[in-house]
């Protein structure tokens, strides 16, 4: 008994060496993206925006402004800024120099420390609403830090900061806000 092995080979492609019909003999590679382009594509797969992240993103640019307006009046009212400071027990020790340079200083800490914190909850805002979910846990520190001066220093506006970013921090961490900077994340 014989056994007999053939080896198969294709046939040669007749067209080979030649263009295929229709296609030009040599097409470029597209150029790459601009980083214009790339932005409207990564933006175009953001997934929607809750409302949860809408509504909290409100409240943020609320508590900015209220900080922005703590310090116009601040600003406005130095005269009743002194006589507060001036009846504490401490004002009492000091000579009237070392008065007005603590009133002075502790006026312009208010003022500077109320626009810093409404550039911050302005700007991590705009980082939350992108999805970036490191934004929202700053965003509950700076109001852990508003709550602490309202227990130090109780006032009506200062409770309504903070209200307002308690529920502001409350709606980010809600299942539909944690949906969403889960899809933004896997996006990335």
């Amino acid at each position: 008994m014989v056994l007999a092995f053939s080896i198969v080979t294709t046939p040669e492609d007749p067209d080979e060496g030649r263009p295929a019909p229709n296609v030009p003999p040599h097409v470029p590679p597209p150029p790459p993206l601009s980083e214009s382009e790339l932005a409207r594509a990564a933006f175009a797969a953001r997934p929607p925006l809750p409302n949860e992240v809408r509504i909290s993103f409100v409240l943020w640019l609320a508590v900015g402004a209220m900080f922005v307006v703590s310090a116009v009046v601040a600003v406005a009212q130095r005269d009743q800024f002194v006589e507060a400071v001036r009846q504490t027990p401490e004002a009492r020790d000091l000579t009237p120099e070392a008065f007005d340079a603590a009133v002075t200083a502790s006026w312009m800490l208010a003022i500077i420390a109320s626009a810093v914190m409404a550039g911050l909850f302005v700007l991590f805002a705009f980082q939350a609403r992108a999805g970036r979910s490191w934004a929202r846990v700053v965003l509950a520190v700076l109001t852990a830090v508003v709550l602490l001066f309202v227990l130090f220093g109780p006032s009506p506006w200062g409770l309504l900061i903070a209200l307002i970013s308690v529920a502001a921090v409350v709606l980010l961490y809600l299942p539909g806000a944690k949906a969403y900077f889960d899809a933004v994340k896997r996006n990335r």
